[in-house]
C-alpha cells in the first residue's frame, strides 16, 4: 500500500491498514497534506510494540516517522560515524564521539526537512539509504482523502487537539516511547522539558486553526468586488485584519475560502487561511519550498497591515528610517508568494490595491472603479 483515502475508511478501518503495514515494515513514513490524518493515526497506532514517533517541524504538512521498538533498539546499537569534537584532549589528540544510526535519524528529520527543507521525498530517499543497511525496511504511505473532508477537518482540528495531545502524552510514558511533537495544532506541551501538561496558544501566538479568526464571513454568495468592499469597510472601521483566497484556473477564478477576520491589526492570517483551505504539500522545486496540493495558481488577499510593515522595514537593513512611503506589499508578502508560488495582494483601508501580479492588480484596480 501506497497511498490510504483515509476518507474512504473509518478511523478503526484506517488503523488497521496502517497496523499491517508496521508490522511488515520497522519505520513507516507516513505524508500527505493537512487534514489526512497522519498525526491522529500515528498516536492511535501508538502501543508496546512502538519505540518512537518524530514528525517535522516544518510549517506545512508534517511528515511523522514511527519506528518500531525493535528497530530503535537496532538503530541505538549501530554506531553510523565517529564524529570529531571541536575540543582536545589533554595532550593535544582530538576527541571523537559515536554517532548511533538513531541520532543520524533523527538528524535527518530536523536536517533534511525542516533546516534544509528538501522535502519529503529526499527524506524518504535518505531515511531509507540509513536503515537499509542494517536490513530494516522502511514503507512510506501517503495519507489523504476528499477536498471536502480535508477543509472540513482543518476547520475542526482545534476542537479535539488537547484530547489528542494528551493521548500522546500517556502513551509516552506508558510505553517509553521518544517522540518530538511539542504540539498540535489548537494546543501545545506546557512543560517540554519534562513531556507533561498541555496548555492552549497564547492570543499572540499563531495556531494555526480558526482560533486565529475573530469571525468567519461566509464567500458563497459573494463576488470578489463584494469581498473587497466587506475588507475595506472592516479595516477601515474596526482595524483588523481580513482576507480570502482566491483560486486562479485555466477555466477562471473562483473565491476558494470564506472572507475571515483576523483578531488584531497584525494577526498574520495569511498562514493559517492557506492551511485550512488549500493545503500545501512540500515538494522543493528550485526556489520554491511547498507546492498547492490541487490544480491552478493560488491568490492571498488580505488587508493592510502596518505593524508587519513595520516589522519588515526595521528588519531590513537597506530601508530607510522611518520611510514614511513604505508599499502597502510588504517584504514579507513578496517572499511568500515566491516560497510558496502564489500571488499575493494587499489592500488598505482606502482601497488601494498592491499585488506581486502587476497584471492582476491592474484588473483589480479597474474592478474596484466600476460602479
Amino acid at each position: 500500500m501506497d497511498v490510504l483515502d483515509t476518507s474512504a475508511h473509518s478511523m478503526v478501518e484506517s488503523l488497521h491498514l496502517l497496523l499491517q503495514e508496521f508490522q511488515k515494515y520497522p519505520v513507516l513514513i507516513l505524508t500527505g497534506p493537512q487534514g489526512g490524518g497522519k498525526t491522529t493515526l500515528a498516536i492511535g497506532m501508538l502501543s508496546e510494540s512502538a519505540g518512537a514517533m518524530f514528525e517535522g517541524r516544518a510549517r506545512s504538512a508534517q511528515p511523522v516517522v514511527l519506528v518500531r521498538r525493535d528497530a530503535v533498539e537496532k538503530l541505538k546499537a549501530a554506531v553510523y560515524e565517529k564524529r570529531t569534537l571541536p575540543i582536545l584532549d589533554e595532550d593535544g589528540s582530538p576527541i571523537f564521539t559515536e554517532v548511533t544510526c538513531y541520532d543520524q535519524l533523527k538528524l535527518l528529520i530536523e536536517g533534511v526537512f525542516d533546516v534544509m527543507e528538501l522535502g519529503e521525498q529526499e527524506l524518504v530517499g535518505q531515511v531509507t539509504a540509513l536503515v537499509d543497511k542494517l536490513g530494516l525496511g522502511v514503507k512510506s504511505i501517503e495519507l489523504y482523502a476528499d477536498d471536502d473532508v480535508l477543509i472540513k477537518r482543518r476547520l475542526a482540528r482545534h476542537l479535539d487537539a488537547e484530547a489528542r495531545l494528551r493521548d500522546l502524552l500517556e502513551k509516552e510514558k506508558k510505553y517509553g516511547i521518544e517522540s518530538n511533537i511539542l504540539g498540535i495544532q489548537g494546543a501545545k506541551v506546557a512543560d517540554p522539558i519534562h513531556r507533561e501538561g498541555i496548555t492552549r496558544y497564547a492570543d499572540d501566538q499563531i495556531s494555526r486553526t480558526v482560533e486565529d479568526f475573530d469571525r468567519i464571513i461566509p464567500t458563497k454568495d459573494m463576488t470578489v468586488k463584494q469581498c473587497f468592499e466587506e475588507m475595506i469597510g472592516i479595516s477601515a472601521e474596526e482595524n483588523k485584519e481580513s482576507g480570502f483566497l482566491v483560486l486562479h484556473t485555466d477555466d477562471g477564478e473562483k473565491i476558494a475560502s470564506d472572507l475571515v477576520v483576523g483578531k488584531t491589526s497584525n494577526s498574520l492570517l495569511g498562514v493559517t487561511l492557506l492551511e485550512i483551505y488549500i493545503g500545501f504539500r512540500q515538494n522543493r522545486s528550485l526556489y520554491r519550498a511547498y507546492r498547492h496540493a490541487g490544480e491552478g495558481q493560488v491568490e492571498v488577499v488580505h488587508t493592510y497591515t502596518p505593524m508587519l510593515q513595520e516589522f519588515a522595514s526595521i528588519a531590513d537593513p537597506s530601508a530607510p528610517p522611518k520611510d514614511p512611503t513604505a508599499p502597502i506589499l510588504s517584504s514579507a508578502d513578496r517572499a511568500a508568494a515566491e516560497r510558496f508560488n502564489l500571488i499575493v495582494t494587499v489592500i488598505d483601508s482606502e482601497g488601494r490595491v498592491e499585488s506581486t501580479s502587476k497584471k492582476r492588480q491592474q484588473e483589480l484596480i479597474a474592478l474596484l472603479m466600476q460602479p
